[in-house]
């Protein structure tokens, strides 16, 4: 904490002219995108704000014969990284970023989702669509694992893996960036939690995993990208 405080920061690399990274990664050519419903057309719950919050809690196993529909998985990726307004630079999402510099990347592992094949997607925020990356069939039990608890991963219907390119955030802040980052990614889980609620589902979020196992499955260096924060969904 002693090298992130201001006073020990050297200037970073915006202050020193270079180019910025870009807000996102584009998707890949040759990979197939799945289109998702506008957030604006699904169907919710009657749940208040006020609720939410009381009702929020953890669940760390779910019903292993019970699915989640593709209707709410478009809404919870919405809720945790969808973009409402964008350019090369910045990006304004439905979650806060320090400097609209927006670190994240979403993956999406789905073993129960209705309509959608069971595997490993990456979640195309400017477009809202998801990314199937043809990941071998075992990649649930991989990514299960990695995690200290992975029956969480194993019962879910869904997870939403989280990783930072963390270059996004130090361009501007420098090493000060890392602890922005970690913040942010409280905001996304948070999210994750109250907007599970309008969907009928319910949520664990953990960072208890391998994270050299966790890199490495989701094909990752884990020094300038890497995994950060992930949160199981299902009933």
């Amino acid at each position: 904490m002693r090298r992130t405080q201001f006073k020990m920061m050297d200037p970073s690399d915006q202050q020193r002219n270079k180019p910025g990274p870009p807000s996102f990664f584009p998707p890949h050519p040759s990979l197939p995108l799945i289109n998702l419903a506008d957030p604006q057309s699904i169907k919710l719950e009657d749940v208040s704000l006020s609720k939410a919050i009381d009702d929020r809690k953890s669940e760390r196993e779910f019903l292993i014969d019970q699915s989640i529909s593709l209707d709410a998985i478009a809404y919870l990726l919405w809720t945790t990284q969808g973009v409402k307004e964008a350019d090369q630079m910045d990006a304004f999402k439905t979650v806060p970023s320090a400097g609209a510099r927006h670190p994240f990347e979403t993956f999406l592992l789905a073993q129960r989702v209705d309509g959608l094949d069971s595997g490993l997607y990456r979640y195309v925020g400017p477009e809202h669509k998801i990314q199937d990356l043809k990941a071998p069939k075992d990649i649930g039990e991989t990514i299960a694992e990695t995690n200290l608890q992975p029956e969480m991963i194993q019962t879910s219907a869904a997870t939403f893996i989280w990783s930072a390119v963390s270059y996004r955030t130090t361009w501007r802040y420098g090493d000060r960036g890392y602890r922005y980052i970690h913040l942010e990614a409280g905001h996304i889980g948070q999210n994750l939690y109250l907007a599970s609620q309008a969907v009928g589902c319910s949520v664990c979020c953990t960072a208890a995993f391998n994270d050299d196992e966790l890199n490495r499955a989701l094909g990752l260096d884990g020094n300038d990208h890497f995994a950060v924060y992930m949160g199981t969904v299902g009933k």
